[in-house]
């Protein structure tokens, strides 16, 4: 009889989990955190209703004042670019604050993406160097140097990011500091190989590792992943105060820029964000001459009609995002009346009749998908899916869903950041096509293990499925 209460104890508490795991998952979904800045000494984030009337709530957690924001994994990391930190907020705890780190004074750290082991590299601006973090444990895993693509000032202005399967791609500006940051030469597009830690060669007839170098000069805003996983689109600004860059395609397997396919000029000023929100429309950020932006809508390949959706008075625009659901998101700093403005993405119509106010001026739009980690294109498709371990953080246990062919013989394994299995199993798919096991946090041995970034893999089928999760402790 007590094992029959004990069972149906377990069963209550996994299905508590469960239900508590989906309401978190669909609150995160249902809302978009926006990073908010005084542009002097404070900082925080709101967070917008993604549906009708857009309601937002102020002040949820404080940043600092130059943040940027990227979601991973449940689980938002903020970038503290002055304060040289990283943040992690929780969505399922009020977007508090769980985790919060030091990635080395006068760093300057500026994006953050996430390698198929879990592990966060972070870009820095004022250090020529890559850094690979354990986001859990807050230690520096590695430290990549990225001297050898710099200008003559020794740095290379590292700065957003793109994972691409075990690849990472990094935007290097190349700016003269001691001339108002104007653009040095060349524009680079750095290559990782994640799993290695070791620079990709662009070209590798000639005896350097060369990077892809832009067609375009001063990459400014955050790269899209393109054509299926097969190509990235790369914005740049050229030289601010004069129409230049443009929008150009770099194909992933050659490594190699197919030159602008879309120019300042045919925009009418320097680029400062874009967004392709499907195949025949793009939309973007532009400042003119007079440094007044503007919001445009405009065909991705070129050509076509340059279609002015919103007009500034100034320099106020600052971030636009496609939440790929029909709406397109615009952070409107103007004075007196900064906040969150939303448009129907295919026509381009305003959807709210005033900005949503979001406290201090809103500096970049956060949706809850991973733009800085993307899968590599599969070459054919998976007979394995898993879910999100949950839940994530683990303290310590999480539960590792997975979904096959009925029948199908897996192993599961846990797997730590160097790539070492700690803890495996030998499943059967049941008749529903459904399995899972619970990971305790110990490994074979049954030792604890430490808190820190680790890695559930599914097998089976010829086919690996992975996700990655927290342990705290």
């Amino acid at each position: 009889m007590r094992r029959y209460l004990d069972d149906r104890l377990l069963l209550a508490v996994l299905l508590g989990l469960f239900l508590t795991a989906a309401a978190s998952a669909a609150r995160a979904w249902d809302e978009l955190l926006v990073v908010t800045t005084d542009y002097t000494a404070y900082g925080s984030v709101a967070v917008v209703d993604r549906a009708a009337p857009w309601t937002a709530a102020l002040d949820v957690e404080p940043v600092g004042s130059d943040a940027v924001a990227r979601w991973h994994d449940g689980l938002f990391y903020v970038v503290d670019r002055g304060g040289d930190n990283l943040q992690v907020l929780d969505p399922g705890q009020g977007y508090g604050t769980v985790r919060q780190f030091s990635l080395g004074s006068g760093r300057n750290p500026q994006d953050v993406a996430f390698g198929p082991d879990g592990a966060a590299w972070v870009s820095c601006y004022d250090e020529a160097v890559l850094l690979k973090v354990d986001p859990v444990a807050g230690a520096v895993l590695q430290t990549v140097s990225t001297a050898a693509f710099a200008d003559a000032d020794g740095l290379p202005e590292t700065s957003w990011m793109q994972a691409v399967g075990d690849r990472l791609y990094i935007l290097a500006q190349r700016l003269d500091r001691a001339n108002w940051f104007t653009p040095v030469g060349q524009s680079h597009l750095l290559v990782l190989d994640m799993e290695t830690g070791a620079w990709v060669d662009a070209t590798p007839a000639t005896p350097e590792v060369d990077p892809v170098i832009l067609a375009g000069v001063n990459p400014y805003g955050p790269p899209e992943v393109a054509a299926g996983g097969t190509a990235l689109r790369v914005g740049t600004a050229g030289s601010f105060g004069t129409p230049g860059g443009g929008i150009e395609v770099v194909d992933l397997a050659t490594l190699t820029t197919g030159g602008l396919v879309v120019t300042g000029a045919e925009l009418g000023g320097n680029l400062l964000d874009f967004t392709v929100t499907a195949p025949d429309r793009a939309y973007a950020l532009i400042s003119d001459s007079s440094f007044i932006t503007s919001l445009l809508r405009f065909a991705p390949d070129g050509g076509g009609e340059v279609v002015v959706v919103a007009a500034a008075a100034g320099y106020d625009y600052a971030d636009i995002v496609h939440d790929g659901a029909g709406l397109l998101y615009l952070a409107d700093q103007a004075a007196g009346a900064s906040g969150v403005r939303v448009f129907d993405e295919p026509t381009g119509a305003e959807l709210t009749t005033a900005p949503v106010a979001v406290g201090r001026k809103p500096f970049l739009i956060v949706p809850p998908t991973d733009a800085a980690t993307t899968a590599a294109p599969p070459a054919v498709p998976s007979l394995l899916a898993m879910a999100a371990p949950w839940p994530n953080p683990a303290n310590p246990s999480v539960t590792i869903a997975y979904a096959g062919r009925p029948g199908a013989e897996v192993g599961v394994s846990i797997v730590d950041l160097r790539g070492r299995v700690l803890r495996s199993w030998r499943r059967t798919i049941g008749a529903d096509g459904n399995g899972s096991v619970v990971f305790t946090g110990e490994d074979e041995a049954a030792r604890p293990l430490p808190a820190g970034v680790y890695r559930a893999v599914v097998r089976g089928d010829g086919v690996r499925a992975s996700r990655g999760f927290s342990l705290v402790r």
